[in-house]
């Protein structure tokens, strides 16, 4: 079955259906407003009766997805989530400029299509020493013992003089 585009004039809405050919010609409900929309042209691909090749089956010239594209796992920083390893790949195959008009357009297409944008993730873990519970125990009962041996060392009443 074929994917068409129909267009609802009255909010505005462009929307995709997979359809026999016979029930294309029809109009066919705005998904936002269900008002009958009118079906528009849109991009057609023809693969010669045979189905589009996997991007891991393509021609060893072709160029890899852009998105798709990785950073060895010791180049990749422990913060970096998986857009931005992607981000980092394509900028250091030379792609990078790709890489954001592909992230862009597709950024477009979700908002006209109304989906949500996924949050990014989450960091899990902070970098500072004195994140970890334990080397903050150990880093304070050390500056406390130090207090005390200079406050032992020190006799009452003294002062320094700068």
């Amino acid at each position: 079955m074929p994917l068409y585009e129909w267009r609802c004039a009255r909010c505005d809405l462009t929307f995709e259906a997979l359809v026999a050919v016979d029930a294309a010609k029809r109009r066919r409900p705005c998904p936002r407003c269900r008002r009958p929309s009118a079906r528009v042209m849109s991009a057609a691909r023809f693969n010669s009766g045979r189905a589009a090749a996997p991007i891991e089956a393509r021609a060893p010239g072709a160029k890899p997805d852009v998105t798709r594209l990785q950073v060895p796992s010791l180049a990749r920083m422990c913060w970096m989530d998986d857009r931005s390893a992607a981000r980092l790949a394509a900028y250091k195959h030379g792609r990078g400029a790709e890489y954001d008009d592909t992230m862009a357009t597709r950024r477009e297409a979700k908002k006209r299509y109304g989906v949500a944008e996924e949050p990014p993730a989450s960091h899990p873990h902070g970098h500072s020493p004195l994140a970890d519970p334990a080397v903050f125990a150990r880093r304070t009962a050390a500056a406390r013992k130090s207090a005390k041996r200079s406050s032992a060392a020190k006799p009452r009443g003294a002062e320094t003089v700068e």
